[in-house]
């Protein structure tokens, strides 16, 4: 049994028995893994002394007659797997399955569209409903205002009266930048209905927009009803907005039901009605690039805000429209991962298990489905990588014009991403690392063919073209990105403009992220460090229901994030003592998206370990290769290892995507551990 105080579930320590079956199955899987690696083919094997005079003997446990070994140096060489007819059958069907799944969660595709204005000169309106009702309550569809995150909330004044003289004063219908485009309803002063038949609404500071007011009347049998608003239309019409919609109001609440809250303090909206946590910033960012207005969200580049626009510009400003383009860039990570892992590891049963894992992993599917810029960096990242792997493949000896279209692609990629969020330009630590090992291995092999000079013609090219792809062109993206800044209220596109706007950007942007450190508290934050065994999960949405609840929570799969460390932890033995060049490049990303935020001081949350994510599930791909390789009667545990992923996923999915569950759920399945947020 368990007692519920303040919403707060509490834990139930007999549910410890799920993180210690993962650990424990993350051990055997290992644990078989290495004894696995024993078997190796390439393994030295023993070497008979019954050899002829001249072979190697062995004498005392020691090789004699030999010299000593080369050491083993990393090769770039081999060609990447190539995807067969069969692999785009598996890559397309778990794209669609997860595609399909992901949809399904989208949000609400319908809301008001129009708005109306009050403004300093037109701050009120006043409607006469014609005659005399019981006003049980009234819903309003909050739209855009004046006012800014760095400047207080905004608020309506209520009136109501029977007479047009006599005025009763309401409390506060409030407008809260984190509430915008969802329905509200204000608690009137009496607990039972009110006579009116004037409404008084006057914006107390300020432009506000509403999008819709529907009121709530008791008929004389005591049932609530909508008023037809319609029938004021055309008494109206400056106010038209505010009633051509009202088919869209949600149903009458259940009176006496619990309202909605989240932990960081304050009213939310439904999940599928309004925008959640960081959805306020940049969807309200987003819309207002379709609206032609100067943003409001001026911390990140504007690329992944404009990405969210034309969701928005395609499917309205609803929930469906904001979370389009994220969720659609979620799906399309799966083939382009597909692509990347078959080109690794030549096999199309560790590209479809590999891909299976990053589709069902707790965190890709919750960040995806935020209207946030974290999942479009990702995606970049996953793109840039495969076509730096493809670059270094090439071949020492192959013409310049044949590396080019891969270096190409992985400058666009990286701009793309930089432009979508500054975590973008931590994959160029890695970029670099693998192009540079290119250049000196290629150097080394002609060097030592006596193609010297044909080797400097080859690197002057590459790296007058990679001034292009890697400088040039990445910055036109990202300068370019700023085009919504500089025309915004109409204003004439000019170069200058562009140029300063997007300048300017980047002070305020280092000033802003300067300003939070480590010192500072969230209830949410986490370093690093605890990112590796899982982190701090982060509520972004909690609706409490009679013996259940709602919750929108963003955490790592807990057998990718464990299993993928160990995993790494053999890549990072095999890169350094063996230069596998798969180890090579999975250790390169991974470190290059981690060991940057060691020397940022402002606090962290765990979605900045998503892009990292990518590259431990390569890790995993790589156990997996080898136990292929080596064990391949074992292969079925290639198989367990994905299943019991996706299972775990599915075992929290109420947790990752909103799903509504009862609270014996939640306590006995879902809360593992005592400060995971339920």
């Amino acid at each position: 049994m368990y007692v519920i105080e303040n919403g707060v579930l509490p834990f139930n320590w007999p549910v410890l028995i799920w993180p210690v079956l993962l650990v424990a199955f993350v051990a055997f899987f290992f644990w078989a893994y290495r004894r696995d690696m024993r078997r190796r083919p390439d393994q030295a094997q023993p070497v008979s002394a019954n050899k002829k005079k001249g072979k190697r003997r062995i004498s005392d446990g020691k090789l004699v007659g030999t010299k000593a070994p080369a050491p083993v140096r990393l090769s770039l060489l081999g060609r990447p797997g190539r995807m067969t007819r069969r692999d785009w059958v598996l890559a397309l069907a778990v794209t669609v399955i997860y595609g399909v799944l992901a949809f399904s969660f989208s949000g609400s595709a319908i809301a008001p569209q129009t708005f109306w204005r009050a403004t300093e000169e037109q701050p009120a309106l006043m409607l006469d409903l014609g005659e005399e009702v019981q006003l049980d309550n009234i819903m309003y569809y909050t739209g855009l205002t004046g006012s800014d995150f760095a400047y207080p909330d905004l608020l309506w004044r209520l009136y109501l009266s029977t007479d047009g003289e006599k005025w009763d004063r309401q409390p506060f219908m409030s407008q809260l930048n984190r509430e915008l485009f969802a329905w509200k309803t204000p608690r009137l002063e009496a607990d039972q209905p009110v006579p009116a038949r004037y409404i008084l609404v006057t914006a107390l500071e300020g432009w506000m927009e509403l999008g819709e007011l529907a009121v709530v009347i008791r008929g004389e049998d005591g049932e609530r009803a909508l008023f037809d608003m319609a029938s004021l239309a055309a008494k109206y019409p400056e106010y038209a907005a505010l009633f051509d919609e009202q088919s869209m109001a949600p149903a009458l609440p259940d009176e006496g039901s619990q309202t909605l809250f989240d932990r960081t303090g304050g009213m939310i909206s439904d999940q599928n009605q309004g925008w959640i946590f960081d959805e306020s910033y940049h969807v309200r960012t987003a819309y207002e690039y379709v609206r032609n207005m100067y943003p409001t969200e001026l911390t990140h580049p504007p690329l992944g805000k404009v990405l969210i626009a034309l969701g928005i510009k395609t499917f309205g400003m609803t929930p469906f429209g904001w979370r389009f383009m994220g969720i659609l860039f979620g799906v399309l990570m799966l083939p382009f991962l597909y692509v990347f892992v078959k080109n690794l590891f030549d096999s199309t049963t560790v590209a479809a298990c590999g891909t299976v894992l990053f589709a069902f992993e707790n965190m890709h599917f919750t960040q995806t489905h935020l209207a946030t810029i974290d999942t479009f960096v990702v995606f970049f990242i996953i793109a840039m990588y495969l076509f730096m792997y493809r670059y270094i493949l090439s071949g020492y000896d192959a013409p310049f014009v044949k590396t080019l279209p891969p270096l190409f692609l992985c400058g666009l990629s990286f701009g793309l991403g930089a432009a979508s969020k500054w975590t973008g330009l931590y994959a160029a630590l890695g970029l670099i690392v693998l192009y540079a090992a290119y250049l000196v291995k290629r150097g080394q092999h002609q060097a030592a063919a006596g193609q010297k000079k044909e080797y400097r013609t080859f690197l002057l090219q590459t790296l007058a073209a990679s001034v292009g792809v890697f400088v040039v062109i990445p910055l036109a993206i990202y300068t370019l990105s700023y085009f919504p800044y500089a025309t915004a209220g109409g204003q004439p596109l000019t170069m200058g403009g562009l140029l300063g706007e997007m300048l300017d950007n980047q002070k305020l942007m280092l000033g802003f992220h300067s300003t939070f450190t480590a010192e500072d508290i969230h209830p949410y934050a986490s370093g690093w460090y605890s990112w590796l065994l899982g982190g701090q999960p982060i509520n972004y949405y909690a609706a409490l229901q009679d013996k259940g609840r709602t919750v929108i929570t963003a955490l790592t799969n807990p057998l990718v994030t464990i299993g993928g460390l160990v995993a790494l932890g053999f890549v990072l033995w095999d890169c350094v003592r063996k230069k596998v060049k798969e180890s090579f490049v999975i250790a390169v990303g991974y470190l290059a998206q981690v060991a940057p935020w060691i020397f940022v001081s402002r606090y962290t949350f765990l979605y900045h370990y998503f892009p990292a994510m990518i590259f431990l599930v390569l890790s995993i791909c790589y156990v997996f290769k080898n136990i292929l390789e080596c064990a391949p009667e074992r292969k079925w545990r290639v198989y367990a290892f994905t299943g019991v992923s996706a299972g775990v996923f599915f075992m929290l999915f109420p947790l990752t995507a909103g799903f509504h569950m009862p609270d014996w759920y939640a306590a006995w399945f879902v809360k593992w551990l005592p400060y995971w947020p339920l």
